[in-house]
């Protein structure tokens, strides 16, 4: 898929209006489509407000100097100085908590209504913090990247600070709303995946998974991903997908964020559940006796692996 399709396709979902997103998330099967709309929309309009933030700051320190060459010698002081996208961490860390719970819930309850789910994992909740942060950064990353990149052209031209603070306000790269609404769909969809592969590891009844490609014609779909559309792999191990840029990949359900950009922006597939019928037909108290064993499994498997990160850590420490 290329780049303006990819472009393309973000803008027509992106314009849906929130009945008819939350119509498409029901279609596709998706847990809670109204809180899901809701999600998306406090997380647009948070990452909104945070990102405006950061224009005005930029703006500002950019009309302080003289000189465009005065602006870069100090531009990476004007970076480090920016807190904005911090904001954008806090946005979807209070955004995740407050639905992937309720989602996996719903995605448990479309299989299993007989079990009940007292808690997410330990891996799941980590999850949560590490990647409000990690978007963030990413967000801050490219930011700097982009408005560092105008400031240099400036340069190599011999604008003025009036030439390139209209240049970077012009350029496009400012556009806020719509940064804010791509992240926030984006996002809303991540958690639709991480909530049922949650859901999936503590649901004893399912034992393996399959790619589904959901996107139709028009929504201009990746070839690499309709490729492998009914891989089936056990619930606990990771698809194979061959990047548009020719890399492998092995997430362990679509837009997970082991994947770049282009292989989960307004990525729509989704990983099938596959049910053995034999255990979905024990009792409400043997699944539920396999539903909380699997989430203690769970929970140990991720600290182990934290000791694991730690001890390597040490070692390689106390090789230096």
């Amino acid at each position: 898929m290329g780049c303006e399709a990819l472009i393309k396709a973000i803008d027509a979902y992106i314009a849906k209006a929130d009945d008819d997103l939350a119509d498409e998330l029901d279609a596709e099967g998706r847990a809670l489509p109204d809180d899901s709309v809701k999600m998306a929309s406090d997380m647009e309009d948070g990452i909104a407000a945070a990102l405006v933030s950061q224009t005005e700051y930029f703006i500002r320190e950019i009309k302080k100097r003289s000189s465009v060459k005065e602006l870069l010698d100090v531009f990476d002081e004007i970076k480090a100085k920016d807190a904005y996208c911090d904001e954008i961490a806090e946005v979807a860390f209070e955004q995740f908590t407050k639905y992937i719970p309720k989602m996996v819930v719903s995605y448990v309850d479309k299989v299993d209504s007989g079990i009940k789910i007292t808690a997410i994992s330990k891996r799941t909740t980590a999850w949560i913090e590490s990647w409000s942060k990690d978007l963030a950064d990413i967000m801050k990353l490219n930011s700097h990247n982009e408005i560092e990149a105008i400031l240099k052209k400036g340069l190599e031209n011999g604008d003025d600070i009036v030439d390139v603070t209209k240049a970077i306000l012009d350029s496009g790269i400012r556009d806020e709303y719509y940064k804010a609404r791509r992240v926030a769909v984006t996002e809303m969809l991540r958690a639709h995946n991480v909530s049922k592969n949650e859901a999936r590891m503590q649901c004893p009844c399912i034992t393996k998974k399959k790619w589904r490609h959901t996107g139709g014609y028009k929504n201009q779909p990746r070839e690499n991903h309709v490729a492998i559309d009914g891989q089936t792999v056990d619930k606990d191990k990771p698809f194979e997908l061959v990047g548009a840029d020719g890399e492998t990949y092995n997430p362990m359900f679509p837009v997970d964020t082991i994947l770049p950009a282009s292989e989960a922006i307004n990525c729509h597939c989704i990983a099938e559940d596959v049910v053995d019928e034999s255990i979905l037909g024990l009792s409400v108290e043997e699944r539920q006796r396999l539903r909380d064993e699997a989430l203690a499994e769970m929970d140990e498997e991720w600290e182990n692996e934290l000791d694991a990160q730690y001890e390597a850590a040490q070692a390689a420490e106390s090789e230096e």
